[in-house]
């Protein structure tokens, strides 16, 4: 298969907290910062991603995270209920105002016998960087670019069946709208790549994820509730269509 143009996208984690010991003109202190934490979990009724399939069967999904102004470290995760599929995915995010930058550390294929195996041509890890616009209160359109740029997403060729030499740097655009509790969105990916219906289907430009999210609160009793969400996937490269609901934590 012809092989189009290499895609190299420059993303910078632009990761700096700092420290204000100076006062307001009015004379009150500058509040630091504090440190919190984040604990969820999502259980839902099948994982998709991105217009792929993670996970036919129901999944939990934790996540762990420390927070320090607008910086987040964390790990998110997935395995599904069978045993059969297992993620486990680091990351470090930082927000400022209404953009946000983040590192991603992939692993879901768990192939090669230790986890802190990093070495390029041998780990089963995938380095992400995203930068994303996340909109406005009055303009709710967002945008986020992705781009594998180390680890094991290879390029493939008809005489390559497993791991390629060269980096294929699959990337992942979506644009997203907010209104009211709905989320619609459109995914899509410029070139070959992981994305669509797998590495080397993709000839170039396709649309891989339309569909919308619809969330609202889960009443179990006068003081408790469950967030729910439903979510319609649309992949129109690969002709597959998947509804998944679930609830957090």
């Amino acid at each position: 298969m012809k092989t189009k143009n290499k895609i190299h996208t420059a993303l910078f984690i632009m990761l700096s907290v700092s420290t204000l010991n100076a006062t307001s003109q009015s004379g009150e202190a500058v509040e630091k910062p504090s440190v919190s934490y984040k604990v969820t979990a999502d259980i839902v009724s099948s994982y998709i991603w991105r217009g792929t399939i993670g996970s036919k069967d129901p999944s939990f999904q934790p996540t762990l995270a420390l927070i320090y102004g607008g910086l987040e470290v964390g790990v998110w995760g997935s395995t599904n209920f069978l045993g059969t599929y297992k993620e486990v995915d680091p990351y470090i995010a930082f927000t400022a105002k209404s953009l946000k930058f983040m590192l991603t550390d992939y692993n879901w294929t768990f192939a090669n016998s230790s986890y802190f195996n990093y070495k390029k041509d041998e780990t089963d890890h995938i380095l992400e960087g995203s930068i994303a616009f996340l909109g406005t209160e009055n303009f709710p359109l967002s945008i986020a670019v992705n781009t594998m740029f180390y680890g094991a997403d290879k390029k493939y060729t008809d005489s390559e069946t497993s791991t390629a030499p060269k980096q294929n740097f699959s990337t992942y655009v979506e644009l997203g709208y907010t209104v009211g509790h709905s989320y619609f969105f459109a995914g899509l990916t410029p070139s070959n790549g992981y994305y669509g219906a797998g590495y080397g289907v993709v000839d170039g430009f396709a649309v891989v994820n339309l569909g919308l999210t619809y969330s609202k609160d889960m009443k179990i009793t006068s003081d408790f509730s469950i967030p729910l969400k439903g979510t319609l996937y649309v992949n129109p490269q690969a002709e597959s269509i998947h509804f998944v609901v679930g609830i957090t934590l």
